[in-house]
């Protein structure tokens, strides 16, 4: 019998390691922050829920379990510097050449910007891929945080019908304010985030899509009577992170479920 069961778990440990082999190596990035709460870290909230939804998912050859705190928006920052540097003092010479030379169209000028089919600097993303024996980079850039009022047609169906049915009670019973116009109101925060796929060896972003997170609260005010909450509080904000995050990940396993990602 133990032998028997012993036979079954290499097996099983054989099949999830020829599934992994059959699945590029990735690694993870930390997401940047575009917006005006980068100090808050909300990309290091963010990148930490995105890898363990990674993890949970099993479907990525992930080579490390924590979400690489290596800046490539710097490190772009920083080459573009320098031959910023070296094109200043070929003007001050008086030769424009250096100026012009070696244009390429599908260059990305920043990670943010980047698109599918553009490149990124092979010489920081191959860097990176080596050191981590990564054939791919999972990158994301917030793109949007912050609250706003999210109504649906549900929502809108729900405060006409209290709004009559409150007007008719109010006309055959007076009772004052207490009973007045009904207020409903629905607030929240939203995540808004980039994520892309840079294939490590040649710095080209090879997919990319744009998702968000919304975590709602209801409030309904009728007269003096209050239900629920308007205040904005963390709750609602790790809500909105966690949700962004599994999008994310649905956003990428449908994908590969499709075919058009990771394709050999």
């Amino acid at each position: 019998m133990k032998k028997i069961f012993s036979i079954t778990v290499l097996l099983v440990c054989l099949w999830t390691a020829s599934m992994c082999a059959a699945n590029p190596t990735c690694v993870l990035m930390k997401f940047n922050d575009d917006t005006r709460f980068d100090q808050i870290e909300s990309a290091a909230s963010l990148s930490d829920l995105v890898m363990e939804k990674l993890i949970a998912s099993k479907k990525f050859n992930l080579m490390e379990t924590r979400p690489l705190d290596e800046d490539i928006e710097t490190k772009l920052y920083d080459e573009n510097l320098r031959e910023l540097n070296y094109l200043n003092t070929a003007i001050e010479m008086g030769d424009f050449n250096p100026l012009f030379n070696g244009f390429d169209e599908r260059k990305a000028q920043s990670i943010a910007a980047a698109q599918v089919g553009q490149i990124l600097s092979p010489e920081i993303t191959s860097a990176i891929g080596k050191a981590h024996n990564a054939e791919y980079l999972i990158q994301g850039t917030i793109i949007n945080l912050g609250t706003g009022a999210w109504w649906s047609d549900d929502y809108e169906a729900l405060s006409s019908a209290l709004n009559l049915a409150t007007a008719a009670l109010s006309s055959a019973i007076p009772l004052g304010d207490f009973i007045g116009g009904v207020d409903i109101s629905k607030t929240g925060i939203g995540v808004q985030c980039d994520i892309r796929i840079i294939k490590a060896s040649t710095g080209e972003v090879i997919w990319n899509k744009r998702v968000g997170g919304v975590s709602e609260q209801v409030s309904v005010d009728i007269g003096l009577i209050s239900i629920g909450n308007r205040k904005l509080n963390n709750n609602l904000y790790a809500k909105a992170m966690d949700k962004a995050a599994q999008k994310i990940v649905d956003a990428l396993l449908a994908d590969i479920e499709a075919g058009k990602l990771f394709t050999k």
